[in-house]
């Protein structure tokens, strides 16, 4: 039997899933899995970290330890757990941070990674950035002192010329059309989770029927959904303020969060909500799938205001997965995605264009967006995830 290694300094939000997922698929092709990462770290939730425990061949190796909790690991130390554990093959679940642990190798050659290595990249996000005559003098001035972890040279020179890693996955498919060498990787979103746990909670479906009521008695307003705890970086103050100045209905499935600070009075703006009572909050991290069903169902369009945010969006993902449109900004992987497969609409990034396009886009019955989705989503399925990560583990057997 061989020996994995998932490493992932923290378990935070998506972290976590894509540990589990990962943990899952070494363990069906027969791997003795270690998971590395930060286990004081703070969580907001670790159910999918506490059903990892119950799985046995599961081994858990503490990385807060070292520096950063394991965000700054040197080669040597790195290389020590590979050795002490005997692992086969290592999967960096974010790679994105640790481009300067990668490039170290090539001033250290007889100190390389142990066994096969597997990067998973969430981020080239320099892909999505035009730089100007300027930009490229400062660019290249800078590369001096930065260049072991400069995400530009990495991914379009150091990494292929010098062999960093074995195989280099990203879950952004217009990066991979563009670099040759490169593996995409369907996203590792919730609904994979979801299908594997299939834990119902009793106690999470009392919201069903009150978001039922709800609905009913605002049938005839539009309903703006956001789903999962308060961000400023998803827009959480920008869909109150759309739903205040559409005179439509806010519906929040997660939790609060104080510690975020906000562009808008979101005070304000959901007092004002509150006092005409289209406003339903959970207040509650919500993870039984057929209430979180029931939460994107109630929608028949999904607007996500991200912010300066050029990544894959999971809760994207969700709406496509019940079949829902979305409008999304201009930018970045999921602007792509929505463009090229008609997959909703996208806008620019003002305010003002945010609510001209959405009043455009409620307009277009969600139909017309239901064969482009479901194609779409058929390249995003969980056989599609489970055929790359098998095709991977089999190669390092």
């Amino acid at each position: 039997m061989q020996n994995a290694l998932i490493y992932s300094a923290g378990f935070e939000g998506h972290r976590q899933v894509y540990v589990y997922i990962l943990a899952h698929v070494l363990t069906t092709n027969g791997y003795t899995v270690f998971i590395a990462g930060n286990l004081h770290g703070n969580k907001l939730d670790s159910s999918y970290i506490d059903e990892i425990r119950k799985d046995k061949r599961i081994k858990f190796i503490d990385t807060s330890v070292y520096d950063e909790n394991g965000l700054n690991i040197t080669l040597k130390e790195f290389v020590q757990i590979q050795l002490i554990h005997e692992i086969d093959l290592t999967i960096f679940a974010e790679a994105d941070h640790h481009l300067s642990l990668f490039t170290t190798q090539i001033y250290q050659r007889n100190n390389r990674l142990v066994g096969k290595t597997v990067g998973i990249f969430l981020r080239p996000f320099f892909f999505y950035e035009n730089l100007n005559f300027i930009d490229k003098l400062k660019y290249l001035k800078r590369l001096k002192d930065n260049w072991r972890y400069n995400t530009r040279l990495f991914h379009n020179v150091t990494l292929r010329r010098f062999k960093l890693l074995d195989v280099s996955c990203y879950i952004d498919e217009y990066f991979v059309s563009k670099h040759k060498h490169t593996v995409w990787l369907p996203d590792v979103f919730q609904q994979y989770a979801e299908e594997l746990i299939k834990d119902e909670k009793p106690t999470d479906q009392v919201w069903i029927g009150i978001l039922d009521k709800f609905v009913i008695k605002n049938s005839k307003r539009f309903i703006f959904l956001y789903f999962g705890t308060a961000q400023r970086r998803r827009g959480y103050d920008i869909l109150l303020r759309l739903a205040v100045e559409n005179d439509a209905c806010f519906v929040h499935c997660g939790l609060k969060n104080e510690n975020e600070s906000f562009e808008n009075k979101i005070d304000d703006l959901r007092s004002e909500l509150i006092n005409k009572d289209r406003l339903l909050e959970t207040n509650q991290y919500i993870s039984d799938p057929v209430c979180i069903e029931h939460f994107f169902k109630s929608v028949s369009h999904l607007i996500l205001p991200y912010r300066n945010f050029l990544g894959s969006s999971g809760v994207m993902l969700q709406a496509l997965e019940y079949g829902i449109p979305v409008l999304v900004p201009n930018s970045g992987i999921i602007g792509y995605r929505v463009r090229k497969h008609n997959l909703g609409s996208t806008y620019e990034t003002s305010f003002a264009a945010l609510n001209a396009e959405f009043k455009k886009f409620v307009k277009m019955p969600k139909e017309h967006y239901s064969e482009s989705i479901e194609k779409y989503m058929q390249s995003q399925s969980i056989h599609q995830l489970k055929t790359v990560l098998n095709s991977i583990c089999e190669t390092a057997s």
